[in-house]
Formats: structure tokens, C-alpha cells, sequence
């Protein structure tokens, strides 16, 4: 291994260690006679504990694609973390550790410690860090490049977690009868991209790792959206039409979504503007939201309200899972989502929530 600036960096920023306590997930992975942290080729890991299995998931934040140039650098290093916790609570899994690899401009990496640019990289992996800290969720490796100034820059975390085999929550378990649930509030991300505002959900997402590990057991299906609870909830009815080999609809109330806007939104609604089932359908698109949506039989609805009131955190039924007969395709078994408006009728197709974020589109957005 050479010395250089890349190397400083490394060490200047990430090289200080973890304050989490021996006991959580991450730091154990490390304290092996055989593991081996960041520094090496790769890193080593401990031997997973009898009974559980890796979780893997991984995303990628674009400059100008994902996040606005003028982002707080601390809120952007919370949130790389954030998402990529977000989808192992979906599956019902605990963190175990991470890896960083950074375009970043050059500038940044040769100004004097003390230059903002150099002190925008400082706070990055401050806010890394302090949800690190928080979850246990130990840094293990990674990469770094530098670019010119006119290039937008990007971050590539990837995360492991551990589950009890066979007890991952998935998003092809939906069953017929089941109850479609959200947790949290909807609405604030698209909000915040759509005036250009970093507010709390937009910033500062909190992954429900709580609330993921309790659903084990609970709740059949699960996905967390980052996306937009339109596109969620078809890619559970999919995954769950090819699975069960039968064809599913997913009937679903818009104005359920009352009991779960975000505060940005409410307010907003408070002021005339948009009427409240706009903001419902708004709230239904948006993206950069890391709650999750899952599914559960009925008949768990009162231990839903108590997990519910133990964690603090709002659970809002939204609509139920149902058989089709209607939507056999020639690639075999689909699913369609319905929503139902105030009226007890099924909205016309205008009026329905338009499919949530799409990645490859050309503007910004906030996820």
C-alpha cells in the first residue's frame, strides 16, 4: 500500500474508532482474533453467530440527482447511512458494519484543513459517524477517487446486517386477506424537494430498525419506501403474484393517507394549498420517505396498536390484499393497485397517484 493524499484522507476522516459499546453487532464483527478492520485489502470479519445469515443492500447518491449541491455535508453523511439501514430494516435485520467509496472533487482533498471545502468532507463523516454510532453499524472499507471541480460528486455505501435464517421479512410474502400498513408520516420528502427545502424526513430519514425487527413474526411482507408508497406497494403485489402463482389486487383508500402526512405537508394543507386528497396523492408519490409497508394478517391488528404505542411510532392501515381473476398476463400471475377515494369508489385513472420516483429521469430530486 502507497501513502498519499488519498490515504491521509482516509485516515484524517475516518481513521478515529467508533465510540459504540463492544456489545453491538458491529464492533463485534471485529473483535475476532481473526477480524480485521479498515487498512488491509479487504476487511475481515467474525464468524457469523449459529442460526443467522448476511443481509446485503447497497445504494448510490448522486450530486444534483440525489441530493441538492448546497446540502448541510453533516445531514448528507446521516443520510448515505440512513437509506442503506433503511432497506435492512425492511427486511427485519440488525446492522453489522459498512462500506464508503467517494468521487470527490480534488479540491476538497488538497485544501488546507481548515478551508471549508476541506471542512465539508469533516462534517460528512461526522454525520456518518454519529449514526454509526447509534446503530452499531461498524465501517469496514471502501474507496475513494478525486475529480475535477465541474463534475458532480458521488457516494457508494453499501451495508451488512444479520437475521435469524429463514426470518427475513421479504416482499414476495403477501397473502390474500392480509392488511396493508405504513409506519410514520408520508409526504415531507417530495415536499422538501419540490421548494427546495432540507426538512427533517428529507435530511435527517430515520430508518426503522426498531420497528423492522419487531415485525418478524408479525407482518408477512415488508419494503421500506424510498421510492414513493405507489411504486412499493405494486413491487410487493408483483413479487408476491409471481410467488403465490395468482394474480392480486391491492385495494387501497386514498384518504387513509390522511392519518399519515408529514408535518411539512399538513401545514401546507392548513394554508389552502393543495387540498387535502391532492396532498394524500402527493404523500402516495413521494419519494425519500424510509418508512416502511407491510402487510399482516387482521387478526394482528391489536398488537400492531401495542407495538405501535411501545415504539412511539404511528402504524396506519391503509388497505387490504385481495385475489384477481382479472389481471393473468402471458408472463403469468401480476398484480394491479386500486385506490379508492372518499366517495367509496374506485378514482378514475387521472386521479389516481402517478407511480412515485423514477430514477431515471433528467431533474433532481431529493432521493
Amino acid at each position: 500500500m502507497s501513502c498519499g493524499p488519498e490515504f491521509d484522507l482516509i485516515e484524517r476522516l475516518f481513521g478515529q474508532p467508533q465510540t459504540a459499546g463492544p456489545a453491538t453487532p458491529g464492533m463485534a464483527a471485529l473483535q475476532h482474533p481473526a477480524a480485521l478492520g479498515i487498512g488491509d485489502d479487504a476487511a475481515l470479519l467474525a464468524p457469523l453467530p449459529a442460526g443467522e445469515q448476511l443481509v446485503f443492500a447497497s445504494d448510490l447518491l448522486v450530486e444534483g440527482r440525489h441530493y441538492f449541491p448546497e446540502v448541510d455535508p453533516r445531514s448528507l453523511g446521516h443520510k448515505l447511512l440512513a437509506v442503506n439501514l433503511s432497506d435492512l430494516a425492511a427486511m427485519g435485520a440488525r446492522p453489522l458494519a459498512y462500506t464508503l467509496s467517494m468521487a470527490i472533487r480534488r479540491s476538497r482533498v488538497a485544501a488546507p484543513e481548515q478551508d471549508p471545502r476541506a471542512r465539508w468532507l469533516v462534517e460528512l463523516a461526522a454525520g456518518l459517524r454519529g449514526l454509526a454510532d447509534e446503530t452499531g453499524c461498524t465501517l469496514v472499507g471502501g474507496d475513494t477517487v478525486g475529480l475535477p471541480d465541474d463534475q458532480p460528486e458521488t457516494f457508494s455505501l453499501a451495508v451488512l446486517g444479520t437475521v435469524p435464517v429463514g426470518h427475513a421479512l421479504r416482499r414476495d410474502g403477501l397473502v390474500v386477506g392480509d392488511q396493508l400498513w405504513v409506519s410514520g408520516h408520508l409526504g415531507d420528502g417530495a415536499w422538501g424537494v419540490r421548494h427546495r427545502v432540507i426538512n427533517q424526513r428529507l435530511g435527517w430519514p430515520v430508518p426503522r430498525l426498531g420497528l423492522g425487527e419487531r415485525l418478524r413474526g408479525l407482518a408477512h411482507a415488508a419494503i421500506d419506501i424510498s421510492d414513493g408508497l405507489s411504486s412499493e406497494l405494486l413491487h410487493l403485489g408483483r413479487a408476491s403474484a409471481r410467488r403465490l402463482g395468482q394474480s392480486l389486487v391491492l385495494q387501497v383508500r386514498l384518504d387513509a393517507l390522511q392519518a399519515c402526512l408529514g408535518p411539512a405537508i399538513r401545514a401546507a394543507v392548513d394554508q389552502g394549498e393543495p387540498g387535502l386528497l391532492e396532498a394524500c396523492r402527493q404523500a402516495a408519490d413521494s419519494g425519500d420517505e424510509y418508512e416502511l409497508c407491510f402487510s399482516a394478517p387482521a387478526q394482528a391488528g391489536p398488537a400492531l396498536a401495542a407495538l405501535s404505542a411501545d415504539l412511539g411510532l404511528p402504524l396506519t392501515c391503509i388497505g387490504e390484499v385481495c385475489a384477481d381473476a382479472a389481471t393473468a398476463t402471458a408472463a403469468g400471475p401480476s398484480a394491479r393497485l386500486v385506490w379508492w377515494g372518499p366517495d367509496n369508489q374506485p378514482l378514475p385513472t387521472d386521479q389516481c397517484p402517478s407511480g412515485g420516483f423514477d430514477h431515471f429521469r433528467a431533474e433532481v430530486s431529493g432521493g
